[in-house]
């Protein structure tokens, strides 16, 4: 019982620093996903005679070059939108004011009730309302934090690329015993093996998924079709959730877009039977076995890391809980929770 209790004291504890210490903790998260996801490649140019610290350099600044392009190549039109934000909700009312009619006496009828339980004051009170930071305050103040944490992640990754082989060999000589030192290393490229398959795989998948909403949106004439096709491989990253995200922010955009319904329920509708085909044919058929979870367990990671980290953790919510589960299915003492785990 004291041992449980023990355990139990430390889980707390655990998640407590994890939630406290995020602005630490995310990008060392970030940086160790990164890294397996470039260890294969790693590994590939070390065969062709390219040393790891090279052939690290190549793909961490190489990669970081592509993603600053790629921002900057979105950044205008996400501006844009963030700009006209509210004008766009007010022509989207506009538009779903129509169907909300059955909906607008019930407002008014709550209203009117809200005024006449409400107590009423002499009106010689003034209420002192601080006036919230404006969106481009929050914007650039969000920047600073985003491109330190970017250059934090880029150079942690590199390292741990870099000195992965070292890495795991200091970390095996702590275990006691040549024949445990021996497991210890075998389970940990068995594990970077398994996840670095994992996060390919994924990418590959979410990225095609970007790719062919760009292209569908483009045919329809939505404008900034790459950025809503950004979007929607990023947030597919984020099981059931992130789809319905997705269909939501495109609708919206067609909804102020075009004058008519039908091109915004267009757009939608294609991400939709995108979604579909990826869901239910694509990703079964890639990953397979390779994703180890049932259904509960997925869900549950999704809640616990976006409480724990929020949007991040939502995202990275899959290969985090994929990663435990790996993790506890090649160690003797945590297999019943990899067990409970799988699918």
């Amino acid at each position: 019982m004291v041992s449980w209790a023990q355990i139990g004291i430390f889980a707390i504890l655990a998640v407590a620093a994890l939630k406290i210490g995020s602005a630490l903790v995310l990008p060392i998260v970030v940086a160790l996903l990164l890294s397996l996801l470039l260890s294969s490649p790693v590994a590939w140019l070390k065969r062709r005679r390219i040393p790891e610290v090279v052939g690290a350099g190549i793909l961490v600044f190489g990669s970081a070059l592509i993603f600053m392009a790629s921002l900057w190549f979105l950044a205008e039109p996400a501006l844009e939108w963030m700009a006209k934000a509210p004008r766009s909700l007010a022509k989207a009312e506009q538009k779903l004011r129509t169907f909300s009619k059955p909906l607008q006496s019930i407002q008014e009828t709550a209203a009117k009730m809200d005024d006449a339980t409400s107590a009423t004051g002499n009106g010689d009170a003034q209420v002192v309302q601080l006036a919230a930071p404006g969106m481009m305050q929050r914007i650039s103040g969000g920047s600073v934090t985003f491109a330190a944490n970017a250059i934090a992640v880029m150079f942690l990754c590199y390292f741990l690329l870099a000195a992965a082989p070292r890495f795991r060999r200091k970390l095996a000589l702590v275990v006691p015993g040549r024949a445990e030192r021996g497991r210890v290393e075998e389970v940990m490229q068995e594990i970077e093996l398994h996840m670095s398959r994992y996060l390919w795989l994924s990418t590959v998948i979410n990225a095609i998924v970007g790719v062919l909403t760009w292209g569908l949106l483009a045919i329809l004439g939505y404008p900034n079709a790459a950025l809503w096709g950004a979007v929607a491989a990023i947030l597919n990253y984020i099981p059931y959730v992130g789809a319905i995200i997705t269909v939501g922010v495109i609708g919206f955009a067609g909804l102020v877009s075009f004058p008519g319904m039908n091109q915004a329920l267009a757009g939608a509708g294609a991400f939709f039977i995108i979604n579909l085909f990826e869901s239910n044919l694509i990703t079964p058929m890639l990953l397979g076995r390779k994703l180890p979870l049932n259904a509960a367990a997925l869900f549950l990671g999704l809640m616990f890391f976006g409480w724990l980290w929020g949007v991040t953790g939502a995202v990275l919510a899959v290969p985090l809980t994929v990663m435990v589960q790996v993790i506890c299915a090649r160690i003797p003492a945590t297999q019943p929770f990899a067990v409970f785990l799988d699918h």
